[in-house]
């Protein structure tokens, strides 16, 4: 149950207000853009939405008239939004055009490579003197 003097605070009012705006962003409408007519082709921007909001509160202890003798409250939050395709809808059809983030491939490429280059590197034995295993073991272990 939440506290009287707590619920009437100016800090509780300020996060109502915040998560009522969090809530009215993440509408349909901030995902689909307004169409586009061009030449014959109709297009809508699609987004990824992402709202992120964390939420503190503290008390102190009770004097001995009753009274809190301290206290805190906190709230933070954000949002993110990225184009992720268009919807072109022509008299041919309904298609939809990813939009590629080449930032996110390249990285993933990197982290790939470089997984699978430790993992030779740890398989052949690469920096230990003489611990690495034989061609066989190797044959083993990529038929198993």
């Amino acid at each position: 149950m939440i506290d009287e003097k707590i619920a009437k605070t100016p800090v509780t009012g300020s996060v109502e207000q915040v998560m009522t705006e969090l809530v009215r962003s993440a509408s349909v409408n901030a995902v689909f853009g307004q169409p586009v007519e061009r030449e014959g082709a109709t297009i809508i921007p699609c987004s990824e939405i992402a709202v992120g909001l964390g939420l503190g509160s503290g008390a102190g202890p009770v004097d001995e008239r009753g009274n809190s003798t301290g206290g805190g409250s906190g709230a933070g939050g954000g949002s993110r939004g990225r184009p992720v395709a268009v919807i072109v809808v022509t008299r041919d059809g309904v298609r939809v055009e990813p939009i590629l983030d080449l930032t996110k491939v390249a990285l993933a490429g990197l982290t790939t490579g470089a997984f699978m280059l430790l993992w030779l590197g740890r398989l052949t034995g690469l920096g230990r003197k003489g611990k690495g295993p034989s061609f066989t073991q190797l044959e083993k272990a990529i038929k198993a």
